[in-house]
């Protein structure tokens, strides 16, 4: 089993995303994998309407190669500046379908760690990492920053099938992790809809039975605020949670609570599922 980090020829980007990559690989003692994919240059011009674009095809072909191979440079360097001396750390490129190539490099990995912009919108990962998660229905883990070393873990629960899905998913993270916090809003609409569920004391016992003990914190107010606020007090360096909505990487997390989640300036890495 592997950690692997995917990137993209975005500098600052790709390095959280292998900075964390490497911090989590080391926590879970396997290797990490950063992998650059990209669109078949063949394939980028599908369709041309005029006689002028069918003769300039080949040369826009090559011309799509060529930035490529100065991206695929790129992520390399950006890889190499953190990893040149790591033996358990590789880098590979591949060319094909980045979404298939995600989805594929998803069922074997220990966790599969994009960039956090991936889940924004507008990235050319995006399409990546909503074929994994609502497609493959694979976990998936957004890199954080700052890189923290506390051991510690935050679970946002709300007895939701996503939050139960998440943490089981990703149940192979937690065990990782030195202390565990289930952090819920007893007045969260959703929560209430799920009573039984949404007790934390169901994941507390589900947490036990596996060797690992949590600690419930309660919030209450906006569901994003509330669990960054916790996330930065106790030096979280993961948030586990569900993931819900529509196909748009940007509405998944709580419905509206994802955007305070995902646009936070800065934040814990999230390991989410759907």
């Amino acid at each position: 089993m592997t950690v692997t980090c995917l990137i993209a020829s975005d500098a600052d980007c790709d390095q959280e995303a292998v900075a964390y990559g490497l911090s989590l690989a080391d926590r879970l003692n396997v290797p990490l994998k950063a992998m650059a994919v990209f669109p078949d240059p063949a394939n980028v011009l599908l369709y041309a309407t005029t006689p002028y674009m069918i003769g300039a095809g080949g040369g826009a072909v090559e011309a799509v190669q060529q930035a490529q191979d100065k991206m695929k440079s790129e992520c390399e360097t950006v890889f190499g500046r953190l990893c040149a001396d790591i033996e358990h750390a590789s880098f590979t490129s591949l060319t094909g379908n980045p979404a298939r190539l995600a989805a594929n490099a998803a069922v074997l990995s220990e966790a599969l760690v994009f960039p956090r912009p991936a889940a924004r919108g507008a990235h050319s990962l995006t399409d990546a990492f909503e074929r994994v998660m609502m497609t493959t229905r694979l976990p998936v883990v957004l890199a954080g920053s700052p890189v923290f070393t506390t051991g510690t873990a935050l679970i946002a629960w709300d007895g939701s099938d996503e939050a139960g899905r998440a943490v089981r998913l990703h149940a192979g993270l937690l065990a990782a992790f030195d202390r565990i916090i289930i952090a819920t809003n007893p007045g969260d609409a959703k929560a209430l809809e799920v009573e039984t569920a949404a007790d934390p004391a169901t994941l507390t016992a589900w947490l036990e039975r596996r060797g690992l003990n949590s600690e419930t914190v309660e919030f209450d107010g906006p569901i994003a605020t509330g669990l960054l606020d916790i996330a930065d007090h106790s030096g979280c360096e993961l948030i586990v949670a569900g993931a819900y909505g529509s196909s748009r990487a940007g509405e998944f997390l709580f419905g509206g609570a994802s955007r305070g989640l995902l646009h936070a300036e800065t934040g814990p890495a999230l390991a989410l599922s759907h």
